[in-house]
């Protein structure tokens, strides 16, 4: 058992885990699973194996009417990932589990599944507890130039849980909500819990694996709250089956609430980043082809503001060579990206941020 301890720094609360936390706190990037080089590409067989061992990484069986398909666009996706990892650029890209999939499959939502805010759903919604004063801080804070650090990052200081896998379902609405929800019970309550994706995924009026609206799904943080994760203990709602299954919701097992939830508008760099100094926070990005291939390095683009993919931004930095970025857990598993993270470029000189980053910022209230 991981023990943990509040502390207040620059007036945020933050949980001090013990050292063995800080060591299970994954850094930068994983080994690639399955690198690309020149002589992968010489012939057809040379690809044709390197196409075998993708499938052993990622467990893939297809049927023969599918293989030759299937095998033409992971040459593409080669061809293409070893041509752009010689370019000098802030990032580099890898074949990982999208490697074989067309740009249609890949634009399904099956692998995002963000719909867009409704114009009703849009405004601060509170419980009965009332909002807390600093509400609207980082408007206040920004205008009055209050510094902050400049890195941080709410995985080395208890708040956020492991990255999860979404899998072949639109559900990362779900993930998003649940990760800042995760992340403002551990900052306020010092316990840090698995918060189950299944039971939002299964009791949501709102949301399937077809899209859901994030900022709708708060409402079910605040009643009727969030039940435990089945690795818990003791565990209370079955495992994430990336599946819409049958609510199996028991109220009078333990849940996490929240007391409100509030949509950041016209969103400035400054203001993200007191904002997620002060918690995780959930953000709406594009996720295109691009996104989609990151290895690792701070991710540039390109990439516009079609707004389809619900992530969590837990911190920000600057590299040795001075770029700015986001830290930002994703849910589709830690052989994705930096270990199922992406750190996203900030400073990119649009109003919109880096895919659409500071469009739709929003975050739950917890007294």
């Amino acid at each position: 058992m991981i023990t943990m301890k509040l502390q207040r720094m620059g007036g945020v609360v933050v949980l001090a885990a013990a050292a063995v936390l800080l060591v299970a706190v994954v850094a930068v990037a994983a080994e690639e699973l399955v690198p690309v080089t020149d002589k992968d590409l010489e012939s057809n067989t040379s690809m044709w194996n390197l196409y075998q061992r993708w499938r052993s990484v990622y467990n893939v069986s297809l049927d023969l009417v599918e293989t030759e398909p299937r095998f033409e666009t992971f040459k593409e996706d080669a061809r293409y990932v070893n041509e752009f990892n010689k370019r000098d650029m802030t990032y580099k890209v890898g074949l990982n589990q999208f490697s074989d999939l067309t740009d249609e499959e890949l634009d399904s939502g099956m692998y995002t599944g963000a719909l867009p805010e409704d114009a009703d759903n849009v405004s601060s919604s509170i419980g009965s507890s009332g909002m807390t004063d600093d509400d609207d801080d980082e408007l206040l804070a920004s205008a009055a130039g209050k510094k902050v650090p400049s890195k941080w990052d709410w995985r080395h200081h208890g708040a956020v849980t492991s990255v999860k896998n979404q899998g072949h379902c639109g559900s990362c609405w779900a993930f998003s909500m649940v990760a800042s929800v995760e992340g403002i019970n551990a900052i306020k309550t010092g316990k840090l819990r698995t918060l189950s994706e299944q039971e939002v995924l299964d009791c949501s009026d709102d949301g399937s694996c077809k899209g859901g609206h994030t900022y709708k799904a708060f409402d079910h943080a605040i009643k009727p709250g969030l039940a435990l994760d089945h690795h818990e203990h003791p565990p209370y709602y079955p495992a994430y089956v990336a599946k819409k299954k049958q609510c199996r919701f028991n109220p009078k097992k333990p849940v996490v609430k929240i007391n409100g939830k509030r949509m950041m508008r016209d969103t400035t760099e400054a203001q993200l980043r007191w904002r997620v100094y002060k918690q995780p926070v959930s953000v709406v990005v594009e996720a295109n082809r691009a996104f989609k291939r990151y290895s690792k390095g701070v991710f540039s683009g390109p990439c516009g503001t079609r707004l389809n993919h619900a992530v969590v931004v837990v911190g920000y930095g600057t590299t040795k060579e001075g770029i700015d970025y986001w830290i930002v857990k994703n849910s589709w598993g830690k052989s994705w990206g930096e270990n199922g993270y992406i750190r996203m470029k900030r400073h990119v000189g649009t109003k919109a941020g880096l895919c659409g980053i500071y469009i739709k910022p929003m975050y739950p209230i917890k007294k």
